[in-house]
């Protein structure tokens, strides 16, 4: 009798063992997905424990009490952190507007960057491994005879809609590689859109009104940022190493400069756009 109730409990309990061994394989088909998805990586996912560890469930069980001990933290070895800081620019913008055929509105002068340039300003990590990020809507509408925002950046996959608020015919239209496109003309409150499939930069145009120009650039990835009216940006959970960070104006360029990334502690990167000669 008691032989039999020690084998009923050992049989309980290697029952219980073997539902964990399947909950570790879940678990870690999960993670796998999860580093695939953040990463950009090729890992496999297991389509079976290990044989030492399927012979062996009271291992299996062994290990999970183990894990319990530590109060089921997780290393913080890979956590991504928050990279912030602010960018100045320290030259002469020069504003162009053709005067041939446009000589009322035409103006060529060269002032000191006002502070709504910054808002023509995009920071990305350089060299991001490609990642799914939620496309979304954008609007570069049309007023004054220009494009307002002049700069947006949006993930692959995003909708950049073009409404019309002038009471003139406008055309939109782009030549770039990334994304070729001529909306026609369209009078106001009409909207066109056109949906960006590539990562890089697309140049946009009005056929009619040669003076109004915008960019749309486009990532792979989610560690971009506009750069606010203060001249503050911030990309969350960038992947920890030795990375490279981007602040791209539309007139001025890119500037890039190296920083190490730490795991779960936030960096600090400044920009004056552009970097003065030594």
């Amino acid at each position: 009798m008691h032989t039999m109730n020690v084998r009923g409990v050992r049989t309980l309990l290697d029952r219980y063992a073997a539902r964990c061994v399947n909950s570790i394989l879940v678990a870690t088909r999960i993670a796998v997905r999860v580093a695939r998805s953040a990463l950009g990586g090729t890992a496999r996912e297991p389509r079976a424990l290990p044989a030492y560890l399927a012979r062996s469930p009271w291992l299996v069980a062994v290990c999970l009490a183990g894990l319990a001990g530590t109060g089921g933290t997780v290393s913080t070895a890979q956590q991504g952190s928050s990279v912030r800081g602010r960018v100045e620019i320290g030259v002469p913008v020069t504003s162009r507007r053709p005067s041939a055929a446009y000589a009322t509105r035409a103006v060529t002068q060269s002032v000191l960057a006002p502070v709504s340039e910054l808002r023509h300003v995009v920071v990305f990590l350089k060299n991001a491994p490609a990642v799914n990020t939620q496309p979304t809507v954008v609007e570069i509408r049309q007023r004054d005879e220009n494009f307002i925002p002049r700069v947006v950046a949006v993930p692959v996959g995003s909708e950049v809609q073009f409404p019309n608020d002038d009471p003139i015919y406008h055309n939109v239209f782009s030549l770039s590689r990334v994304k070729t496109f001529n909306l026609g003309r369209f009078p106001r409150g009409e909207s066109k859109s056109v949906r960006i499939t590539k990562p890089g930069v697309v140049k946009v145009f009005c056929e009619i009104h040669s003076h109004m120009t915008a960019t749309i650039m486009a990532f792979n990835h989610p560690w971009f940022a506009m750069v606010d009216e203060d001249g503050r940006f911030e990309l969350t959970n960038v992947p920890p190493g030795q990375r490279e960070i981007t602040a791209w104006h539309e007139r001025l360029g890119d500037t890039t400069v190296p920083l190490r990334v730490e795991s779960g502690r936030a960096t600090e990167a400044d920009f004056v756009l552009p970097v003065p000669a030594q």
